[in-house]
C-alpha cells in the first residue's frame, strides 16, 4: 500500500532542465493539483483542501421507520433530471430499512409512498424492502433490463450479497454471496472503465495489537458480480470485541489495503467510511470521502460501546488505489454543540453536476458512534446538501509574498487556456509555456501573460492580448505559474 501523504510544497525548490510528462493515453481532460508529482517544482504555495459551503438540512428523520435515526449511508444519483436518493433509516427497535426520496431542484425532497414493504400492517411508505445497511446503488447499463440496478451488501452471518433490481425499488437477492466475509460498513461498488472491471471497496480489520486503529478500507477488482469471488479466510483472528461469533469473518489481509491510518493521524482513530467514485465532471480521476472516527477511549473497555466522533476528509488520485490525504484538514468538520451535527458527519456516495457547483449529500450527527441509548430519546440524523466548486476540492495556493510552479509537460489539445481560479481582490496570477528543456514559448512566456484577476471557473488566460493556441496544437508545454494571494483549482484546454 501506498502510505497517506502529507503535502507541504512551500520548501521546494525551482530549477530549470526537462519536465517529466504526463502519459497522453492517460492524460485528463482537466488537470486538478490531485497528485503532487504533477508539480515539478515549486515554491511559496502549497496545495489546500478546500470545505464545501455549509450545508442545508434537506431531510429530517419524520416517519416511525426512522424512529431511532436516519443512519449514516447514502447515494444520490440523477436520472433524467430527477435526484434519486437511498437512504438508510432505523425504527426505534433499532431494525433497519433502505428508504427512497426524490427531489426536482436538489433542495426540497418528498418521500413518496410506494407501496412496496408492509411495515406494523401498512405499504403507505417509502422502504424499498431490503434490510441490509452497507451498500450503495449503482445504476448499471451493463446488466439486463431485470438487473439494472446493483446494491452489494453486508448481510450478517451470510456474508457479503448482490442485490438487483429493474428500477431501484423492487429488489431481489441473489442466491449465493459474493464474499464468505462480512464487512461493517458502507460498501462502495462501481464499474472502473479504466480497468473495465467492477471495483469493491469493503472494510479490512487489523487485528494487532493497536486496539485503536482496526478499521482500514481494502479493495478489489472483478470481472462480474454474479459469480462468488474466490477469496478465502486466512484464519486469523478477526474479531473486533464483543461481536456475535456466529458472524462471518472480517476481512484481514486477504484484500489489499488502500487506505489506513498512521502516525500522523492522531491516537484512537481509525477510518470508518470512504465513499470514493470517479469524478464526474473528468472519470479519469478519483476521489474519496472518507469518515474518520476518534474513539473514546473508555468505550473501548467492556462493555464495548464504541463510541467517539467523526469527520469528513477528501482523498484524490488517479487509479482508486494510491490516495493522496494533501494537508488532512476536514472536509466537512462536526457542527457547534447542539448543532444537528455536533459530534459526527458523514458523506454519502454521488456528485451532482450543475453549471457553476457540484452537489454532495451527506449526514450529520447530534450523538456520538454507539450512542443508541440517546437517539432512543430523540431521534437523530438528517441530511444535508453541500455545494462545491467545480474541481474545488483541492487548490494550489500562494499567499501575498507570492509563489511559483511548473507542472509536468501536458499536451496543448484545445484553442485556449481555462483556468479555474480565484484571485480575490488583491491577488493575481499570471501563466507561461515552456518546452521540455525549460525555454519559454516565444510570445507565450510568463512575461507577455496579461495579469489574471477574477473569480471564474473558465478564465481565458491571453498573452499580450492573445489567447489562441492554435499555432501549438499537439505541443508537449509545462505551465509556469506565478501567483499571489491566489488559489488555483485547475486547468483545462478548449
Amino acid at each position: 500500500m501506498r502510505p497517506p501523504t502529507r503535502i507541504l510544497l512551500a520548501a521546494l525548490v525551482l530549477t530549470g532542465g526537462s519536465a517529466s510528462s504526463v502519459d497522453a493515453a492517460a492524460a485528463p481532460r482537466r488537470y486538478l493539483f490531485l497528485q503532487p508529482e504533477f508539480l515539478t517544482a515549486s515554491s511559496g504555495v502549497a496545495l489546500t483542501v478546500n470545505p464545501p459551503a455549509p450545508g442545508e438540512i434537506v431531510l429530517r428523520p419524520d416517519r416511525p421507520w426512522e424512529g431511532l435515526m436516519i443512519s449514516f449511508y447514502l447515494t444520490v444519483r440523477e436520472e433524467k433530471g430527477v435526484l434519486r436518493m437511498w437512504y438508510i433509516c432505523r425504527d426505534h427497535d433499532n431494525q433497519p430499512n433502505l428508504a427512497y426520496a426524490e427531489s426536482s431542484d436538489g433542495l426540497h425532497w418528498r418521500k413518496p409512498n410506494l407501496g412496496i414493504v408492509d411495515y406494523h400492517g401498512s405499504r403507505d411508505n417509502n422502504l424499498v424492502g431490503i434490510p441490509a445497511l452497507e451498500g450503495v446503488v449503482l445504476p448499471d447499463s451493463r446488466q439486463t433490463p431485470a438487473e439494472r440496478y446493483q446494491y452489494v451488501t453486508n448481510v450478517q452471518r451470510e456474508g457479503i450479497c448482490r442485490y438487483f433490481s429493474p428500477d431501484g425499488w423492487h429488489w431481489q437477492r441473489q442466491a449465493q454471496p459474493l464474499l464468505a466475509f462480512e464487512s461493517d460498513t458502507q460498501i462502495v461498488t462501481w464499474w472502473d472503465t479504466r480497468l473495465g472491471k467492477y471495483v469493491i471497496y469493503l472494510r479490512g480489520w487489523d487485528p494487532g495489537t493497536d486496539t485503536t486503529r482496526r478499521r482500514k478500507v481494502v479493495r478489489i477488482a472483478v470481472a462480474d458480480l454474479h459469480a462468488p469471488i474466490a477469496v478465502t479466510p486466512s484464519g486469523r483472528p478477526t474479531r473486533p470485541p464483543g461481536s456475535d461469533p456466529r458472524r462471518k469473518p472480517w476481512i484481514v489481509d486477504e484484500i489489499p489495503t488502500v487506505l489506513q491510518c498512521d502516525a500522523e493521524d492522531p491516537p484512537l482513530t481509525d477510518i470508518y467510511t470512504i465513499a470514493a467514485q470517479p469524478y464526474p465532471l473528468d472519470p479519469s480521476w478519483y476521489v474519496g470521502f472518507p469518515s474518520y472516527f476518534r474513539h473514546r477511549p473508555e468505550s473501548d473497555a467492556p462493555p464495548y460501546e464504541n463510541q467517539g466522533r467523526q469527520e469528513v476528509h477528501f482523498i484524490g488520485g488517479r487509479d482508486g488505489i494510491a490516495w493522496e490525504r494533501y494537508d488532512r484538514r476536514a472536509y466537512v468538520a462536526p457542527g457547534p454543540t447542539d448543532s444537528n451535527s455536533a459530534n459526527m458527519t458523514f458523506m454519502g456516495v454521488g456528485l451532482i453536476v450543475r453549471p457553476d457547483e457540484l452537489w454532495q449529500y451527506g449526514t450529520g450527527f447530534r450523538s456520538l458512534h454507539g450512542d443508541v441509548a440517546e437517539r432512543r430519546r430523540r431521534p437523530d440524523g438528517v441530511i444535508y446538501r453541500y455545494r462545491q466548486r467545480p474541481d474545488g476540492f483541492v487548490s494550489l495556493d500562494s499567499a501575498g509574498a507570492g509563489g511559483r510552479a511548473r507542472t509536468a509537460l501536458v499536451t496543448v489539445a484545445g484553442s485556449h487556456l481555462l483556468l479555474n481560479v480565484d484571485t480575490g481582490a488583491l491577488g493575481d496570477l499570471q501563466v507561461g509555456l515552456v518546452d521540455a528543456a525549460g525555454v519559454a514559448v516565444p510570445g507565450f512566456a510568463i512575461g507577455d501573460c496579461d495579469l489574471v484577476q477574477t473569480n471564474s471557473t473558465h478564465a481565458v488566460v491571453s498573452w499580450q492580448g492573445r489567447s489562441d493556441l492554435t499555432p501549438l496544437a499537439g505541443r508537449s508545454v509545462s505551465l509556469e505559474i506565478r501567483s499571489h494571494r491566489t488559489k488555483l483549482y485547475s486547468f483545462r484546454f478548449e
